[in-house]
């Protein structure tokens, strides 16, 4: 059996590292996808979520089970209320209450 540098089988090391270079954090990731959209105006962040809903109702209008699967509603989560006013007065004041 091959041995590399650190006594371990190359073919492991080789693995193991592109595991690591593969790994990230959920915030890595977010922060990833996040970070184009924090540059957008509004009109563009809003032409951008339309275009997203418009797809979203293309994929389900195109399944079997579409019309079942946009017809169950979700029960809001119970802080819901509590978070879309911090939203929305973040929203009124430019965002100085979401930093």
């Amino acid at each position: 059996m091959l041995r590399g540098v650190s006594g371990r089988d190359p073919r492991v090391e080789a693995f193991v590292a592109m595991r690591d270079r593969a790994r990230r954090t959920l915030a890595e990731e977010l922060e990833e996808e996040l970070a184009p959209l924090r540059s957008m105006s509004l009109k563009t962040k809003g032409d951008w979520v339309a275009r997203t809903c418009r797809a979203a109702w293309a994929i389900l209008r195109s399944r079997p089970d579409g019309g079942r699967v946009t017809a169950e509603r979700e029960t809001p989560a119970p802080d819901y209320p509590a978070i879309w006013r911090r939203l929305a007065a973040g929203h009124a004041d430019g965002g100085a209450a979401e930093r």
